[in-house]
């Protein structure tokens, strides 16, 4: 029982953003120069997985295989000894574009539902094409990214 002037204890439950998973801190804390000796060092996998499992729609849509070029059984096949997998530093870069991209949306849509319900459905700014589709590529993230920002900004 609480008694007035006696605080309750609360649960408070803190949801990790995308690239927490990755840097394992908020980016927030770190430079970008850091971030980019993080991704040169290469993620491991197991911290991409945990990352992509908080996402019905990368987990739906295999980003993990988008990421490494190997479909998922080759992957939990490879992970299976209790080595640490280390990505790429491309691989982790283009993880880190995948987080940033659905933490950004997020941001823009107020809920990681309705981000990832726009990240995987066709868009007129993008001729059509699916926003999750055209982050695989640098130059496709920079545009969705950019977008992003314009919706936020009300511009669009």
């Amino acid at each position: 029982m609480v008694t007035p002037g006696t605080r309750a204890d609360k649960v408070v439950l803190t949801v990790r953003k995308p690239t927490e998973y990755l840097l394992r801190t908020d980016s927030a804390l770190l430079s970008p120069v850091m971030v980019y000796k993080l991704t040169a060092e290469g993620f491991e996998i197991k911290h991409v997985q945990d990352m992509i499992s908080s996402s019905d729609l990368y987990t739906a849509e295999k980003i993990l295989s988008r990421i490494v070029g190997k479909s998922t059984r080759t992957i939990q096949r490879q992970s299976k000894d209790n080595q640490a997998v280390r990505l790429s530093s491309l691989q982790s870069a283009m993880a880190f574009q995948y987080a940033t991209v659905l933490e950004r949306a997020t941001k823009v849509f107020g809920t990681q539902k309705l981000a990832e319900h726009w990240l995987g459905r066709p868009c007129g700014y993008f001729n059509g094409e699916i926003p999750l589709d055209v982050v695989g590529n640098p130059v496709g993230f920079q545009v969705v990214s950019d977008y992003l920002e314009r919706i936020e900004c009300g511009i669009y």
